[in-house]
């Protein structure tokens, strides 16, 4: 039987259709073949165990105590030393002294030279201390602190306890209370007849306080003399432990 035309193309086309699948086959396979190759390859081989030896020497406890002992001790530290740091220095503050009057208008008198005070006159007894008290040693005189200087005017003066303010029969304290003011009390050079009074307070612990001019003489230089040595005999000995007041008033008569 002859086959019809469409048989005939049917049969070439499958024909032509077995070498086209087979190429793609093979080349499918190609393609994984070479890239379990390539997997293989790249992956890192395990590297071989190579057992390490190592020298032991083996020891006994007794060489191991004798070498232990044989070895120097070792040097202990220095031992660490505190650096002392400075104590800080406390300045001692001195107190304030008393406002003295100004000597701006009072000229400086010279002190002479080579004049030893004169002695204290003799102090009344014991049974004369009570009348004399009311009033004070009024006629007791103040030391002198020098004479004249050559070649200038002369420099007498005196002072002396005029009065308290109560009963005070202790002479020994009224002669140390001259000899200090009378040691720091210079008169300036002034007429004869010029005198002021000064009062002022001591405490019981011979501080003296509430110093002021109680009758002036007129010149105000002297009167500054006068308080001035009050001043610079300040602070008197304490008040007598018999004397049952804490405070004594006192009048000074400068002249």
């Amino acid at each position: 039987m002859a086959a019809t035309v469409s048989e005939i193309l049917s049969e070439r086309r499958r024909a032509g259709e077995a070498p086209g699948l087979l190429v793609a086959m093979v080349s499918v396979g190609v393609h994984a073949a070479f890239i379990v190759a390539l997997t293989l390859v790249s992956r890192p081989r395990p590297r071989p165990f190579v057992p390490v030896s190592l020298p032991v020497r083996v020891v006994s406890p007794g060489l191991l105590a004798r070498m232990a002992a044989s070895r120097p001790a070792a040097p202990a530290p220095p031992a660490r030393t505190e650096e002392r740091k400075p104590r800080p220095v406390i300045e001692k503050v001195k107190p304030d002294e008393p406002a003295r009057p100004s000597e701006k208008a009072m000229p400086e008198p010279v002190k002479p030279k080579g004049r030893k005070p004169e002695p204290a006159p003799p102090v009344a007894q014991k049974g004369e201390a009570g009348n004399a008290a009311a009033t004070g040693p009024a006629g007791l005189e103040l030391p002198s602190a020098g004479g004249g200087a050559e070649g200038g005017a002369a420099l007498s003066f005196g002072a002396s306890v005029a009065s308290f303010d109560a009963d005070f029969p202790f002479s020994y304290y009224v002669e140390q209370l001259q000899a200090l003011i009378g040691a720091n009390w210079l008169k300036p050079n002034v007429p004869e007849g010029t005198a002021c009074v000064v009062t002022f307070t001591i405490l019981r612990t011979g501080q003296v306080t509430d110093v002021r001019v109680e009758a002036t003489s007129g010149l105000g230089f002297f009167d500054r003399a006068a308080t001035r040595s009050i001043y610079s005999a300040n602070p008197l000995p304490p008040l007598p432990p018999e004397y049952p007041v804490d405070r004594l008033g006192v009048h000074v008569k400068f002249q």
